[in-house]
């Protein structure tokens, strides 16, 4: 919609090292896939190009990241219900490492909660399709363009 350039964190940490996410998180943990993350991100960013970046989860838990994002361009971030969470959870095939059962996603917002309730353009995505997701994006984009 807005005619620019997509990458998805994870899609680009997964062709960067030929492993799947849940492959890394397995073979050499979390600390490591952060690593590679935050490495990730700011290689992008560094690219100094308007995209339109997916982060995972937790990619902005890391205070750099976030600051680092921030400063370089406009954060939107998307949010749903928990039950809604869970039925998109369990369309992506284990996917989430840290949240493979619902247990464990339950448990991953309760402890993330106050952080992504603090992060800015928050956008409840319960009732939207991925296309609404996007234009309701879009609209607000446009917004801050044309207040600057």
């Amino acid at each position: 919609m807005l005619e620019l350039p997509f990458y998805d964190l994870d899609t680009v940490i997964e062709s960067f090292t030929g492993m799947r996410i849940s492959e890394i998180f397995r073979t050499s943990g979390e600390e490591k896939f952060r690593e590679l993350e935050s490495d990730s991100l700011e290689r992008l960013l560094k690219k100094n190009e308007r995209m339109i970046l997916a982060l995972g989860g937790g990619s902005l838990l890391n205070e750099t990241n976030l600051l680092s994002v921030k400063e370089r361009g406009i954060l939107f971030t998307l949010n749903a219900s928990p039950e809604t969470l869970q039925m998109r959870r369990e369309h992506q095939n284990g996917k989430r490492p840290l949240a493979l059962n619902g247990t464990a996603l339950l448990k991953l917002l309760s402890v993330r909660k106050q952080h992504y309730d603090s992060l800015p353009n928050r956008i409840d995505t319960t009732h939207l399709t991925p296309v609404e997701a996007a234009a309701r994006i879009a609209v607000l984009n446009s917004d801050r363009d044309e207040c600057h």
